[in-house]
């Protein structure tokens, strides 16, 4: 899924490549949303629940993204099993990782610091905050991908 050409591409001036383990269709487009409105070209590699992400990876199917986005409430395997295959996977060092979810639990906060993500991002229940804070948190994220760097919008 490809945004149309305007500001906001890499440093090569090609697309970003953004993983996303996301489940729920709604929250795939609210992200995609919140990318076109920082005008980010993204490329969207989708996985819709933890088994098949796990599965991509272990066999090598998976194209190295410049930044991982991972829902904690996944069918089948937990976002909490993709971190940890995440952060073992030697292809992967490096690449940014945002947890982007619903649940606000200390618990689930800790353990993402523990899995070394760069964000936590809590799910904003209000359209216009959910654009505004997810689009700022991508980009900031985007910023530490060590493949690629946003060129300023």
């Amino acid at each position: 899924m490809t945004d149309s050409p305007e500001a906001g591409r890499t440093k090569n001036n090609a697309p970003v490549q953004i993983m996303l383990v996301e489940d729920n269709p709604g929250d795939v487009h609210l992200l995609e949303l919140s990318l076109r409105s920082r005008n980010i070209v993204f490329d969207l590699i989708l996985y819709k629940d933890g088994a098949q992400v796990i599965r991509a990876i272990s066999e090598s199917h998976l194209v190295v993204p410049d930044l991982i986005l991972v829902d904690l409430n996944l069918p089948r395997r937990d976002g909490f099993d993709v971190l940890n295959v995440v952060r073992r996977e030697p292809r992967l060092v490096g690449v940014p990782v945002g947890v982007l979810t619903a649940s606000d639990t200390s618990k689930d906060r800790q353990f993402a610091a523990l899995m070394e993500a760069a964000r936590y991002i809590h799910k904003p229940q209000k359209l216009k905050e959910f654009i505004d804070e997810v689009g700022r948190a991508v980009q900031e994220l985007l910023a530490l991908s060590p493949r690629r760097k946003m060129t300023p919008s």
